[in-house]
């Protein structure tokens, strides 16, 4: 196939060494102003082409801005920090390969919906839950557990004393207390009463316990300082609340008979003297006869006595009396009537009305108690 003015009406055909370049000079590609056809052609074919393939060109890419995953593939550089973009894409792209194998191994461990995660001590977190829960509940259980060892090391600092301080502490309380002296709480179970025949002078005006004498956090049982008013009083088994409840009681002591009290802790009962009512006297009767001592004297009485056919009697009903005493009545041997008659004696009451001591034999104590 021909041609005719196919460039530009140029129809003459002429080697491209006979062509010259009347261009600027290009320092980048080598071309200069005069240089023929072909020699340019070839300067921009072996300058251009390269770059086309990422191989002929230089990037400079400092140390700043590269981290150690990508120095990791790039190959050492001819001129310090710079390479082809050949060089970079190839270490980029293996960067971002090597960033996708860690991240797909991270998260099939981590988002394994097969295995839902354990939160037995966290709160707010479902059985099957995500990671980002269970982190989450994980950091809000660290920061409380935080705060909680905070507050215990203040309190066991504020609160408690340490071993290693124990001995001292202990030894400059001792070396406190009045010299000579022999606490006799030592020797005592607390909150159990005691009998105690020593002085008085070892309390003070309320019962609380002289720690000059021996006898801090002592106390007299007189109802205060916490002790129980033991004066006059001897004590009884509580029955309210003791276990086992109302097991095992014995019938002279179940409250179950009316005659029982349920003592309750504290309760008081009971009296020195006791005045006895009717009620309360056992049945019996009072006799008198002539061999008895008992005495009756007859003021005077009289006895009706009826005759028959005198003193207008009708022959058996009979009107009229006779005198008697000492409770007889005056017979007639004439006639063969007798008579009786009853009386009625009186015996006077008597007694006081006093109580009698109702108490069983004692010995006065007084009772201490020790209270920490």
């Amino acid at each position: 196939m021909s041609c005719d003015s196919c460039y530009n009406g140029c129809v003459e055909t002429v080697s491209d060494q006979c062509v010259r370049y009347t261009g600027l000079d290009s320092v980048p590609l080598d071309i200069q102003n005069g240089d023929n056809l072909q020699t340019t052609l070839e300067n921009i074919i072996n300058n251009l082409v390269p770059l086309l393939t990422g191989e002929g060109d230089k990037i400079l890419l400092i140390e700043a801005i590269r981290c150690a995953l990508i120095n990791t593939y790039l190959p050492g550089p001819t001129i310090p920090d710079t390479w082809t973009s050949a060089q970079i894409f190839e270490a980029l792209t293996k960067s971002v390969c090597a960033l996708q194998a860690q991240y797909d191994i991270g998260a099939g461990l981590i988002f394994d919906i097969e295995a839902p995660y354990t939160t037995e001590c966290l709160t707010v977190v479902p059985g099957n839950s995500v990671t980002h829960q269970v982190l989450q509940a994980t950091i809000d259980k660290l920061c409380t557990t935080v705060l909680d060892v905070y507050a215990l090391e203040l309190d066991l600092n504020t609160n408690y004393v340490k071993l290693a301080d124990f001995d001292a502490l202990v030894a400059a309380y001792l070396a406190s207390l009045p010299s000579g002296s022999t606490q006799q709480s030592s020797k005592m179970v607390p909150f159990v009463a005691y009998e105690y025949y020593g002085s008085l002078d070892n309390f003070d005006g309320t019962g609380a316990g002289i720690p000059g004498n021996g006898f801090y956090k002592v106390y007299l049982c007189n109802g205060l300082n916490g002790t129980p008013d033991k004066r006059g009083r001897v004590a009884v088994g509580a029955i309210v609340d003791v276990p086992p409840i109302g097991i095992g009681l014995d019938a002279a002591v179940n409250p179950s008979n009316p005659a029982n009290p349920n003592y309750a802790l504290l309760d008081t009962d009971g009296s020195n003297s006791v005045v006895l009512v009717t009620p309360q006297l056992p049945a019996h009767s009072h006799t008198s006869s002539a061999s008895t001592s008992v005495s009756i004297t007859d003021p005077g009485h009289a006895h009706f006595v009826n005759y028959l056919n005198k003193n207008g009697g009708d022959g058996n009903n009979v009107l009229g009396s006779e005198a008697g005493s000492n409770n007889r009545a005056t017979t007639s041997a004439t006639t063969g009537i007798s008579a009786t008659a009853s009386t009625t004696v009186q015996v006077n009451a008597t007694g006081n009305g006093e109580g009698h001591p109702n108490i069983q034999p004692v010995i006065a104590a007084y009772y201490i108690m020790y209270i920490p």
